[in-house]
């Protein structure tokens, strides 16, 4: 769930933004850092990723 996440958001919105979210925010936290994983990444491949995963997810 959180790469589909990260893929999402990385493809939508670009590389990560804001701070990370605090030690308390186990869930923020975890998304936060699923997204920075792929700082870097061009939004079109971030999308074909996406794409791709949802396909392997259908078989």
């Amino acid at each position: 769930m959180l790469k589909l996440y990260a893929l999402f958001k990385q493809g939508s919105s670009g590389d990560v933004q804001g701070d990370r979210p605090g030690m308390t925010d186990f869930v923020g936290r975890a998304k936060w850092d699923a997204w920075n994983e792929l700082k870097g990444t061009s939004q079109e491949a971030a999308q074909q990723q996406y794409i791709d995963l949802v396909e392997g997810l259908k078989d």
